[in-house]
């Protein structure tokens, strides 16, 4: 009698888990805090998303990241070393991996002047195989379509 009263309970237990597994999250708002980064500070902050190396221009903008895909219930990126994320560098990209995309990237030249350079790419693919072996972060999400 109590081995079934245990089973009843533990079963009784296991559906309620599910019920909050099954239950939509609501992340907006869920991260709050306001980042003011400076796109030209270079420091990059390295890691891995769906199996493909991601290079962040600094922390800040990576902490910035984090916060958004936290909002969207998405999971929490996790820094890495160049070394390792650099064995996740897209080697090659499909030829239809996409449409084409135009990343940001940002830089200051020798006169310590800060400008900006748009950067065409056939896909995000492209993009981040660029970012990922030239250790030089696109700023943002690449806009879908060809640069102005």
């Amino acid at each position: 009698m109590e081995a079934v009263r245990l089973s009843f309970l533990l079963a009784l237990l296991g559906g309620f888990l599910q019920l909050g597994d099954s239950l939509p999250r609501d992340c907006s708002g869920t991260c709050t805090i306001q980042f003011k980064c400076d796109p030209y500070y270079k420091d990059l902050t390295w890691t891995i998303v769906d199996k493909v190396c991601r290079v962040f221009k600094n922390p800040c903008i990576f902490a910035s990241n984090n916060c958004h895909r936290e909002n969207q219930c998405l999971k929490v990126l996790t820094a890495t070393s160049q070394e390792k994320c650099m064995k996740y560098c897209p080697a090659c990209c499909p030829p239809c991996g996409g449409p084409p995309v135009c990343a940001l990237f940002t830089y200051t030249d020798v006169d310590g002047v800060r400008k900006d350079r748009e950067v065409d790419f056939s896909s995000l693919c492209h993009a981040d195989q660029y970012a990922c072996q030239n250790a030089d972060a696109y700023i943002g999400e690449p806009r879908i379509g060809p640069c102005k």
